[in-house]
């Protein structure tokens, strides 16, 4: 099940700096863009990176073990007057978990 987080103002730019404390190299891979006649732009990629502090997960947290991830991921960003109203992300955590928590080859 894909999580749906969504973040308005000035809470856009927490989701991004959370992530980056404990993904340095986090970055987005782009796949498509897609922007519908209702003033919706959304954005198909995949979130990459390599763990390098606790990321916290229900129950408590994966401890930082430097392994990298691959995760797809839909953004959602409904537009007013030209403008970002919100950002939504969904991805599947739980891919994201199994790759974090996967045992070493």
């Amino acid at each position: 099940m894909a999580s749906d987080q969504r973040w308005m103002g000035e809470e856009v730019r927490q989701p991004i700096a959370g992530l980056v404390s404990i993904f340095p190299d986090m970055h987005r891979e782009l796949v498509k863009v897609y922007s519908t006649a209702h003033g919706v732009v959304i954005v198909e990629l995949r979130l990459q990176g390599t763990q390098a502090a606790d990321f916290p997960v229900p129950g408590g947290f994966i401890p930082s073990n430097g392994k990298a991830f691959v995760v797809p991921c839909c953004d959602i960003f409904p537009l007013e007057g030209g403008k970002i109203v919100s950002f939504h992300c969904r991805n599947i955590k739980s891919i994201w978990v199994a790759q974090l928590t996967a045992a070493a080859d």
